[in-house]
């Protein structure tokens, strides 16, 4: 390679950041390449925690910030939030007039890169294409979507790959490299229940402990405030300490993080912050009893932590999950009872020692690197058919 491929990543989100961090940091370290990062969406919110700062402490050159979040509970934010990125990515990329562009998800970001990318004739590789829920969210079809505007795809499962194919786009352009979360996460320092104690500031040294973290559904954002309030009262009912963290910036969120507030005055059991370090956040899941919600966490990294997951409401439904996911509806009696047996039942837990994580084995981050480095960058990479054929 005679000169450095210029790559800049998008991250608008704590999630995905996390995701995007171990390949983040091998293009950082490798010669081939020039990084820089473009921050957008909840990054930049206050409201989010600001955690643009944990992407300036991990040192990476931020290319530019495009701000776009309306703050409002309603749908309509969502879509004028994403009008107003589109504009200030185009702007950034025609400045910079990056080689490839990287994406994550299903996210808004991923739909607006995707989108301006594919116009601008810039390649754009997408990480986590060709998965599939079954929970009714318009993420579903911003994931599709993107993969149909995106160069390159880095699948996480062989069953995302044949999606991918079933969707018309080329085999050539298709890597399945698991996620590399699963990379950062298997290599964090492992924290005591003590030390562990001194990072959040109290005491769970001697706790049987849950982690609730439970994002709106767009398309049922109207009963997200009875939703949390079931999770909240079976929680509450059960007696152990719950450290919550804050929900995404979907439609729904505010009447959440109200009844959260609410919650954490009335019972001194909870716990709640705006925004975990993901070292902390990786040693709450080491130490926990059990994950409840709708996190991805549950499917993707608590298998390889043998950590019963409570899966609530009709998030994630779908997703291939490795033995340790209970799925429940938002129903208080229905998630008292799965987190009763997440703790009490040690033959099930005793069934989680010995899960195989599908989603990675902490290397997926080289494998990405490595096609950067050799793809082509060309007319043909570009310019896209859809290569399937139909039967007249």
């Amino acid at each position: 390679m005679n000169e450095k491929r210029k790559i800049l990543a998008v991250t608008g989100a704590r999630s995905e950041y996390d995701i995007l961090y171990p390949v983040l940091e091998k293009l950082q370290q490798d010669a081939d390449f020039e990084l820089q990062i473009l921050v957008t969406g909840a990054h930049l919110s206050e409201n989010f925690g600001s955690t643009i700062r944990h992407i300036e402490e991990d040192g990476f050159t931020i290319a530019d910030k495009v701000y776009n979040l309306i703050n409002t509970d309603q749908k309509i934010g969502r879509v004028i939030s994403l009008g107003h990125q589109i504009s200030g990515l185009a702007q950034t990329f025609d400045r910079i007039k990056p080689d490839v562009i990287l994406i994550v998800g299903d996210r808004e970001e991923a739909i607006s890169v995707s989108l301006t990318g594919a116009y601008m004739d810039i390649a754009v590789a997408h990480i986590a294409g060709g998965d599939v829920t079954k929970d009714g969210n318009i993420d579903n079809s911003v994931r599709y979507a993107t993969s149909k505007m995106s160069h390159i795809h880095f699948t996480i499962l062989e069953q995302h790959s044949k999606t991918l194919l079933k969707l018309g786009e080329d085999a050539w352009r298709i890597h399945t490299v698991g996620n590399p979360a699963l990379d950062r996460f298997l290599s964090l320092p492992t924290l005591t229940k003590a030390e562990l104690s001194t990072q959040l500031g109290f005491d769970v040294t001697h706790d049987e402990y849950l982690v609730l973290i439970q994002h709106p559904i767009i398309t049922d954002f109207e009963n997200e405030g009875k939703h949390i309030r079931a999770t909240l009262e079976a929680v509450v009912s059960l007696g152990n300490k719950c450290l919550i963290n804050y929900p995404n910036s979907d439609a729904g969120n505010h009447v959440i993080i109200e009844a959260y507030r609410e919650y954490v005055t009335k019972y001194p059991q909870l716990f709640l912050f705006q925004n975990l370090d993901r070292l902390t956040y990786v040693n709450l899941l080491r130490n926990a009893a059990c994950l409840l919600g709708n996190s991805s966490s549950g499917i993707i990294e608590a298998p390889s932590l043998g950590l019963p997951v409570v899966n609530i409401g009709a998030r994630q439904r779908g997703r291939v999950s490795a033995g340790n996911v209970i799925f429940v509806d938002n129903d208080t009696e229905q998630i008292k009872a799965a987190i009763s047996k997440s703790l009490t039942d040690k033959s099930y837990r005793t069934s989680l020692r010995a899960l195989t994580n599908p989603y990675g084995d902490g290397n997926s981050s080289n494998k990405i690197v490595e096609v950067l480095r050799k793809i082509n960058l060309d007319s043909n990479l570009i310019h896209k058919n859809i290569t399937y054929t139909t039967h007249e």
